[in-house]
Protein backbone atom coordinates (compact mmCIF):
# COMPACT_ATOMS: atom_id res chain seq x y z
CA UNK A 1 0.00 0.00 0.00
CA UNK A 2 2.84 2.39 0.88
CA UNK A 3 4.54 1.79 -2.48
CA UNK A 4 1.29 2.52 -4.33
CA UNK A 5 0.91 5.86 -2.52
CA UNK A 6 4.53 6.79 -3.29
CA UNK A 7 4.04 6.01 -6.98
CA UNK A 8 0.84 8.07 -7.12
CA UNK A 9 2.54 11.03 -5.45
CA UNK A 10 5.49 10.77 -7.87
CA UNK A 11 3.20 10.66 -10.91
CA UNK A 12 1.19 13.68 -9.71
CA UNK A 13 4.40 15.62 -9.04
CA UNK A 14 5.73 14.78 -12.51
CA UNK A 15 2.48 15.93 -14.13
CA UNK A 16 2.53 19.20 -12.21
CA UNK A 17 6.13 19.86 -13.26
CA UNK A 18 5.30 19.11 -16.90
CA UNK A 19 2.29 21.45 -16.79
CA UNK A 20 4.41 24.22 -15.28
CA UNK A 21 7.06 23.78 -17.98
CA UNK A 22 4.46 23.93 -20.73
CA UNK A 23 2.85 27.06 -19.34
CA UNK A 24 6.22 28.84 -19.46
CA UNK A 25 6.34 28.27 -23.22
CA UNK A 26 3.27 30.42 -23.82
CA UNK A 27 2.22 33.95 -23.09
CA UNK A 28 -1.30 35.33 -23.32
CA UNK A 29 -2.51 38.78 -24.32
CA UNK A 30 -6.19 39.68 -24.09
CA UNK A 31 -7.72 42.13 -26.55
CA UNK A 32 -10.55 44.22 -25.07
CA UNK A 33 -12.05 47.65 -25.64
CA UNK A 34 -9.32 48.82 -28.02
CA UNK A 35 -6.39 47.76 -25.83
CA UNK A 36 -3.95 44.89 -25.39
CA UNK A 37 -3.70 43.55 -21.83
CA UNK A 38 -0.95 43.32 -20.81
CA UNK A 39 0.51 46.01 -23.05
CA UNK A 40 3.99 44.53 -22.58
CA UNK A 41 4.65 40.82 -22.14
CA UNK A 42 7.94 39.01 -21.54
CA UNK A 43 8.53 35.42 -22.67
CA UNK A 44 11.53 33.17 -23.22
CA UNK A 45 12.93 32.50 -26.70
CA UNK A 46 11.03 29.65 -28.34
CA UNK A 47 7.76 30.64 -26.67
CA UNK A 48 4.42 31.24 -28.31
CA UNK A 49 2.26 34.26 -27.54
CA UNK A 50 -1.49 33.90 -27.96
CA UNK A 51 -3.71 36.94 -28.45
CA UNK A 52 -7.36 36.36 -27.53
CA UNK A 53 -9.95 38.85 -28.76
CA UNK A 54 -12.81 39.42 -26.34
CA UNK A 55 -14.69 42.12 -28.28
CA UNK A 56 -14.78 44.11 -31.51
CA UNK A 57 -12.65 43.58 -34.62
CA UNK A 58 -8.88 43.85 -34.29
CA UNK A 59 -5.58 42.74 -35.79
CA UNK A 60 -2.17 42.00 -34.30
CA UNK A 61 0.60 43.24 -36.60
CA UNK A 62 4.36 43.49 -36.05
CA UNK A 63 5.73 47.01 -36.46
CA UNK A 64 8.26 45.66 -38.98
CA UNK A 65 5.54 43.79 -40.91
CA UNK A 66 7.17 40.37 -40.37
CA UNK A 67 3.91 38.83 -39.07
CA UNK A 68 0.25 39.78 -38.91
CA UNK A 69 -3.02 38.22 -37.90
CA UNK A 70 -6.17 38.17 -39.96
CA UNK A 71 -8.97 40.38 -38.64
CA UNK A 72 -10.03 38.82 -35.33
CA UNK A 73 -13.59 39.03 -34.08
CA UNK A 74 -14.79 38.25 -30.55
CA UNK A 75 -13.78 34.76 -29.44
CA UNK A 76 -10.99 34.34 -31.98
CA UNK A 77 -7.30 33.92 -31.25
CA UNK A 78 -3.99 34.42 -33.04
CA UNK A 79 -0.62 33.03 -32.03
CA UNK A 80 2.97 33.67 -33.02
CA UNK A 81 6.16 31.87 -31.92
CA UNK A 82 9.17 34.01 -30.98
CA UNK A 83 12.43 32.13 -31.55
CA UNK A 84 15.03 34.88 -31.01
CA UNK A 85 15.58 37.22 -28.07
CA UNK A 86 14.62 40.81 -28.78
CA UNK A 87 11.92 43.44 -28.59
CA UNK A 88 8.90 42.94 -30.88
CA UNK A 89 6.49 45.87 -31.00
CA UNK A 90 3.01 45.26 -32.43
CA UNK A 91 -0.22 47.15 -33.03
CA UNK A 92 -3.82 46.86 -34.24
CA UNK A 93 -4.12 48.15 -37.81
CA UNK A 94 -7.62 49.52 -37.08
CA UNK A 95 -6.96 51.29 -33.78
CA UNK A 96 -3.21 51.74 -33.40
CA UNK A 97 -0.05 52.55 -35.30
CA UNK A 98 3.61 51.60 -35.51
CA UNK A 99 5.81 53.04 -32.80
CA UNK A 100 3.50 52.28 -29.88
CA UNK A 101 0.70 54.69 -30.77
CA UNK A 102 -2.78 54.05 -29.35
CA UNK A 103 -3.66 50.33 -29.53
CA UNK A 104 -0.15 48.86 -29.44
CA UNK A 105 2.10 46.67 -27.34
CA UNK A 106 5.45 44.93 -27.09
CA UNK A 107 6.64 41.34 -26.76
CA UNK A 108 10.00 41.18 -24.97
CA UNK A 109 11.80 37.90 -25.65
CA UNK A 110 14.60 36.80 -23.33
CA UNK A 111 17.07 33.90 -23.55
Amino acid sequence: MRIKQTIIVAVVAALLCAAAALSQDKGKVTITNNKFEPKTITVKAGSEVIWENKEGSHTVTADDGSWTSPTLTAGQTYSHKFDKPGKYPFYCTFHGAKGGHNMAGVVNVTR
